[in-house]
C-alpha cells in the first residue's frame, strides 16, 4: 500500500512564553460581557492601554479564579517546543505505516470507523504500525495521534489518500522546510483549565468563582483535577502537539495538503491590522488572508478572523435567532430553560435572568458572536472566541491579555454548559453551587442570594436577578416538564383557575378564573407529562395553565366549499349549538340567499363554521344550506343574464358577472331561490353567484300562476322538461301526491309545468301528473259549531286528500276562512293564526258572521266557551271584569241570543246579548291631533251605560292619533296610538 500526503491537516501550537506572561494578573474585566459593562478594548500591541470605566448602573461580570497547578501548566506550556511528525515513504501494496512523532504518543490508523492498526511510539518517537483487515477499495485512511494509550487527548488527526496501483497523485508541492510555502499553524486554544490557570491565584471564598469551568467535549479536559502533575501534563501535551507534515515519496510523487479548520476566532478591535494579528499569533498575513477568504487587507471592527486554520465559523454557529425586544429574548431562552431546569433540578427563572443580566439581553458581543450567555472561558468542541481584555496588576498597572471564551453552536449548548457548572461545581469544590439546587432551596430567591459572592462579586447581584425575574415573570418557566401538543378545546367549566404554572407547582401564581373564557375555543400548545395540566391561549393570546378537567376537546376538520344559505330558521352561534357556553350571535335569516364559505366542520359533520363576504360569522346547522337540495351539473344555454351576489332584485344584490361568459360551459347548480326563479352556481369548485334559471333553457316557456294538485304518482320531477338536453332527475311525484302545488311556468305546448310546494321550487313535471285546483279567496271568521265533519289536506274527495283532524277538536273555536272551493262547499281555515286544512262549511251551520262594536253594560253575565247551554260549554270569565269595555261582536248564534265577542283582537267567548249595549257607530279612518286638556278618555262614549274612564287627554297633548270609529251623533271618536286603542274621546279635544 502506497501512502501519499495527507488530505486534511490539523495542528496545535502552544502559547508563547510572552503570551503566557501576559495572562498573569489578579482581576479580569471581560470586554462588554457584563450587563452594561463598558470596559474599553485596546488594540493588539497597544502601548497606551485605556483604563476601563464602569458607570454607576453597570454590573460587574463574573471573573474566573485559577488554581496553582494551572499556573504551573501555563508556564510549562510557554517553554514547550513543537515536534514534527514525519511519515516514512509509503509503497503500494505494503501492510505497514512507519514514521516519527512525539515521544510516547499513541498512533491509531482507521479505515472509516474501524481500526486497522495502532501502536505506541517509543521514547524517540519512532513508530511502525502494522495494517490489518483494510477493506477492499479503501481510498482514505485516518491517522490519529493521541497523548497516550488511554486515547483521551487527541493531538492530531489526518485523512490520507490511498494511491491507485498505477500512477501517482499529482498536486502542488509543499516544502516543509519553507515557512512561507508551508506555514506553521498557530496552536488551538488551551483547554479551559489552562486558560483559566494563567492568572496564578489560589481560589478564595471571598473572590469571584471560577465561571469559565464546565463540561466540555473530549478536546478540552474539564478542571476537576487537584493533582498538580496532572494539570501540568495536560498543558505540556497540548503545547507539544505535533505539526504533521510529510515528504514526497519519489521524484514523481507530489503532496496535496488541505488545511485544518480553525478553532481560534479572534474578535477584531479598534487599531488592529492583519500584520499585528499575524505577528501576535505566530503566523503571517498570507495565511490569515487565505484562511478567512479575504480579498484585501482591510478588516473591520467586530469581524471574526480564524488565526489558526480555515475559517469554519459559519459551520459552527447555528444560532440564527434575532430579537426585536428583551421580552422576545427571555421567552426564547425560557423554552430551553424549562427543559434544562427540570433535567438538572435548577431554577429556569434564575438561568434566564443570569443570561439576561450577563449579556444585556443578548446584545453583548460574546453572546452574539459566541452564543456564550454566561462568560464561560475555554473551548467548546475545540472552538473558542478570542478577545483582548485587560487586567489590573497588584501594583495598579494594566496589562492586556488574550481571553479565550467558549464558542457554542447555539444558546442551548451554552445553557447546558451552565447547568453542568452549577451541578458539578469547581475543581476544588464540587458542591460550590449547591445552594442553587432546587432540593436545597425553597424558592428562586434562595438561589439568587446564594449566587451572590460566588458566581459574581457584586453584592447586589441577587437584587438585580430578582428584579429581572419579577419584571418578566420568569417563574413561569419553573414549571414541570412539558410536552408539546397542538389541539383545540372548549373551556367547559367555571370552577377552575388559570395560573402562571401548573397549580401547586413551586412558585405558581393565580392569574384569573377560567369563567372569563367559559364557552370559548382555546388552543392547547403544551401539557404536563402526566397530562393533568394544559397551557392554553385564546385568539392568539397566551393565558396560562389550567386543569384539563376544565376543558372539553373540540374536534374539527378543515373544509373549503361554498353553499347558499337557504333556510332562515337556524341560529348562528359562537360554537356549535349545544356545546358548553355556546352563545347566539345571529340568525340565518339575515343572510338568506347569501353564499357562505365553510371553513371548518365538526367531526360528526353536523355543524359548519362559516364566513360571508370574507367575515367569519360563527357556527350553523348544515341543514341551513338546504342540504337535501340535490346539486347537479347543467350547461348554460343563454347569455345576457346577470350573475349576482344574491337573487336579482334582492336587497343588497351586486352583479358579479354575466351568463355570456359561460355559455356552453358546464356549471354546478348548488341552490335555488325560494320562488325557483334563480339558481346558485359554482364553476370548477368556486362559487359564481345567482343567475336566472332561464339562462339554462333551450326551449320556449311562458309564465303562469295557478294552483294544482299532484294527482299522479309515476311522474318524475326534473331540472328541465323531461328529454331536454342536460335535464337531470330531481325527485318523484309520488313524494307530493295529493299536495297542492303552484304552477309558475309552462312549456309552449303545455306538456310540462314548473311547480313549487310551500314556497320551495321543485322542478318540471309532466302536466298529466297534475289536476287543476281552482279556489276563491276569502277572509272572514266563524266559530266551528258542528263537530261531525273532518278537516282534510284538500277538499274532501280531491285526488290524494288526507284527513288531518276532526272538527270536534276545534268545536266552538273561531276559524278564519282563507279560501273557498269554487262551488262554495269547502273552506280552508286557520285557527289561532295556524293553517289547519279544509272543512265542510256546514260545520259553521249554527252560527252566522257579524261585525259591529258594543259595550259591556250588564253585570253578572257569564262569558263561555260556547253559547250557554250548548253541550260541552265551559265558563271562561264574567262580564263584571269587563264592565264598560268596548268589544267587537264577530259572530252570533242563529237565534241571536248569544254573541261571540273580541277585545283587542282576542276572543273573550260567548256572552248573552243582554250583557251588551249596542253602539250606533260608523267606521272611519283619519288622523287627528289631541289639542285640548280637561277631557277624559273612556272605555265607551261618555254617558254610555257601563262606561269607565281610562285616562285624560292631558297625557297626550299635541300627540297625533288615528280615529277609527265615531258615534252616530258625531260627538265621540274612538282613537288609537301606534296601533293600540286608547279609548273614546270628545271630538272637541281634537
Amino acid at each position: 500500500m502506497k501512502i501519499v500526503q495527507q488530505k486534511y491537516l490539523r495542528t496545535y501550537i502552544a502559547l508563547s512564553s510572552v503570551a503566557a506572561s501576559l495572562l498573569v494578573g489578579n482581576k479580569i474585566a471581560f470586554a462588554e460581557e457584563g450587563y452594561g459593562t463598558t470596559a474599553t478594548l485596546a488594540p493588539i500591541e497597544s502601548t497606551n492601554p485605556v483604563l476601563p470605566v464602569q458607570q454607576a448602573d453597570e454590573l460587574p461580570v463574573s471573573a474566573e479564579l485559577p488554581t496553582e497547578e494551572e499556573t504551573e501548566a501555563a508556564t510549562e506550556t510557554a517553554s514547550s517546543i513543537p515536534v514534527e511528525t514525519i511519515l516514512d515513504d509509503g509503497i503500494y501494496g505494503t501492510n505497514q505505516l512507519s514514521g516519527t512523532t512525539q515521544p510516547n504518543a499513541y498512533v491509531v490508523i482507521c479505515a472509516e470507523e474501524s481500526k486497522v492498526g495502532e501502536q505506541t511510539a517509543d521514547e524517540a518517537g519512532i513508530f511502525t504500525v502494522a495494517l490489518e483487515s483494510v477493506p477492499e477499495g479503501t481510498t482514505v485512511l485516518q491517522v490519529k495521534v493521541y497523548k497516550d494509550a488511554t486515547q483521551t487527548i487527541l493531538l492530531s488527526e489526518s485523512d490520507w489518500l490511498v494511491p491507485a496501483a498505477e500512477g501517482t497523485e499529482e498536486g502542488t508541492a509543499v516544502d516543509a522546510e519553507d515557512p512561507q510555502a508551508n506555514p506553521t499553524d498557530p496552536s488551538l486554544p488551551t483547554t479551559e483549565n489552562e486558560t483559566a490557570s494563567t492568572v496564578g491565584e489560589e481560589p478564595v471564598t471571598d473572590s469571584a468563582p471560577e465561571v469559565a469551568l464546565g463540561t466540555d467535549d473530549s478536546s478540552a479536559e474539564p478542571i476537576g483535577e487537584t493533582d498538580s502533575g496532572s494539570a501540568s501534563a495536560d498543558a505540556e501535551e497540548t503545547a507539544q502537539a505535533p505539526l504533521m507534515t510529510a515528504t514526497a515519496a519519489t521524484a514523481t510523487t507530489t503532496t496535496v495538503v488541505e488545511e485544518a479548520k480553525g478553532t481560534w476566532y479572534y474578535y477584531v478591535q479598534s487599531g488592529d491590522t492583519l500584520q499585528k494579528i499575524a505577528t501576535h499569533y505566530s503566523t503571517d498575513v498570507a495565511s490569515l488572508t487565505r484562511w478567512n477568504s479575504l480579498t484585501s487587507t482591510l478588516i473591520n471592527i467586530g469581524q471574526l478572523l480564524s488565526v489558526n486554520g480555515t475559517n469554519a465559523y459559519t459551520e459552527i454557529d447555528k444560532e440564527t435567532r434575532t430579537f426585536a425586544t428583551t421580552a422576545e429574548f427571555v421567552n426564547y431562552l425560557g423554552q430551553y430553560a424549562t427543559e434544562i431546569g427540570n433535567d438538572y433540578n435548577l431554577y429556569a427563572s434564575v438561568m434566564v435572568a443570569q443570561a439576561s443580566l450577563e449579556t444585556a439581553y443578548g446584545t453583548s458581543k460574546l453572546s452574539t458572536v459566541g452564543n456564550n450567555l454566561f462568560g464561560i472561558k475555554g473551548s467548546y468542541a475545540g472552538n473558542s472566541i478570542v478577545m483582548r481584555t485587560w487586567e489590573e496588576e497588584s501594583d495598579g498597572s494594566i496589562i492586556w491579555i488574550d481571553a479565550f471564551f467558549r464558542l457554542y453552536p447555539s444558546y442551548y449548548e451554552s445553557m447546558i454548559d451552565y447547568a453542568e457548572k452549577l451541578r458539578n461545581g469547581v475543581s476544588w469544590d464540587a458542591n460550590y453551587y449547591k445552594g442553587t439546587w432546587k432540593e436545597n432551596t425553597t424558592s428562586y430567591q434562595d438561589a439568587t442570594l446564594y449566587l451572590t459572592g460566588r458566581y459574581a462579586t457584586d453584592s447586589s447581584y441577587y437584587i438585580k436577578l430578582n428584579a429581572i425575574i419579577s419584571a418578566y415573570d420568569l417563574t413561569k418557566f419553573d414549571g414541570p416538564k412539558t410536552v408539546a401538543v397542538n389541539y383545540n378545546a372548549i373551556v367547559a367549566s367555571t370552577n377552575f383557575s388559570i395560573d402562571s404554572l401548573p397549580w401547586g407547582t413551586l412558585g405558581y401564581k393565580y392569574l384569573e378564573p377560567c369563567s372569563n373564557y367559559y364557552g370559548k375555543e382555546i388552543a392547547v400548545t403544551k401539557q404536563t407529562v402526566d397530562g393533568q395540566y394544559a397551557f392554553i391561549s385564546c385568539a392568539g393570546k397566551e393565558l396560562g395553565w389550567i386543569d384539563r378537567d376544565a376543558l372539553k376537546n373540540f374536534y374539527t376538520v378543515p373544509a373549503s366549499y361554498s353553499l347558499p344559505i337557504m333556510n332562515s330558521g337556524y341560529s348562528i352561534d359562537s360554537m356549535p349549538w349545544g356545546e358548553p357556553g355556546y352563545a347566539h350571535v345571529g340568525d340565518t335569516a339575515a343572510y338568506y340567499g347569501k353564499l357562505a364559505t365553510v371553513v371548518r366542520e365538526t367531526a360528526n359533520g353536523v355543524y359548519a363554521e362559516i364566513s360571508v363576504d370574507g367575515v367569519k360569522l360563527g357556527w350553523i346547522d348544515k341543514r341551513a344550506f338546504n342540504a337535501a337540495f340535490p346539486s347537479y351539473n347543467a350547461v348554460i344555454r343563454k347569455g345576457n343574464y346577470s350573475i349576482d351576489s344574491l337573487p336579482w332584485g334582492t336587497s343588497g344584490y351586486r352583479t358579479l358577472d354575466w351568463s355570456s361568459s359561460y355559455v356552453g360551459k358546464t356549471v354546478t347548480v348548488i341552490g335555488k331561490s325560494a320562488d325557483g326563479a334563480y339558481l346558485c352556481l359554482a364553476y370548477n369548485g368556486s362559487p359564481l353567484g345567482w343567475v336566472d334559471y332561464r339562462a339554462f333553457e333551450s326551449f320556449d316557456a311562458t309564465a303562469a300562476y295557478y294552483s294544482a294538485v299532484v294527482s299522479g304518482t309515476n311522474f318524475s320531477i326534473d331540472s328541465q322538461p323531461w328529454g331536454e338536453a342536460g335535464y337531470v332527475y330531481l325527485d318523484s311525484s309520488s313524494n307530493y301526491y295529493g299536495k297542492e302545488v303552484i304552477v309558475t311556468r309552462k312549456t309552449a305546448n303545455g306538456a310540462y309545468a314548473y311547480i313549487t310546494f310551500d314556497g320551495k321550487p321543485l322542478g318540471w313535471i309532466d302536466s298529466k301528473g297534475l289536476q287543476n285546483f281552482s279556489t276563491v279567496a276569502a277572509s272572514y271568521s266563524l266559530p266551528i259549531m258542528n263537530g261531525n265533519y273532518s278537516i282534510d289536506s284538500l277538499p274532501w274527495g280531491e285526488p290524494g286528500f288526507v284527513k288531518i283532524a276532526d272538527a270536534a277538536a276545534y268545536f266552538g273555536k273561531l276559524a278564519t276562512v282563507l279560501r273557498e272551493s269554487v262551488d262554495g262547499a269547502y273552506a280552508e281555515i286557520a285557527i289561532d293564526g295556524q293553517r289547519i286544512g279544509w272543512i265542510d262549511k256546514r260545520a259553521f251551520s249554527n252560527a252566522r258572521q257579524v261585525s259591529y262594536y258594543a259595550g259591556i253594560s250588564g253585570q253578572n253575565y257569564s262569558i263561555d266557551s260556547l253559547p250557554w247551554g250548548t253541550t260541552g260549554y265551559q265558563l271562561l270569565d264574567s262580564t263584571n271584569n269587563y264592565l264598560g269595555s268596548l268589544v267587537k261582536v264577530v259572530a252570533e248564534s242563529t237565534d241571536g241570543n248569544y254573541k261571540l265577542i273580541q277585545l283587542n283582537g282576542q276572543n273573550l267567548g260567548w256572552v248573552d246579548y243582554r250583557a251588551l249595549a249596542a253602539l250606533n257607530t260608523k267606521a272611519v279612518n283619519y288622523a287627528a291631533t289631541i289639542r285640548s286638556v280637561g277631557y277624559s278618555i273612556d272605555s265607551l262614549p261618555w254617558g254610555t251605560p257601563g262606561f269607565t274612564m281610562l285616562g285624560l287627554t292631558s297625557s297626550y297633548l299635541n300627540t297625533s292619533v288615528q280615529v277609527i270609529q265615531e258615534s252616530a251623533d258625531g260627538y265621540y271618536a274612538l282613537v288609537t296610538l301606534n296601533g293600540k286603542t286608547l279609548g273614546w274621546v270628545d271630538k272637541r279635544c281634537l
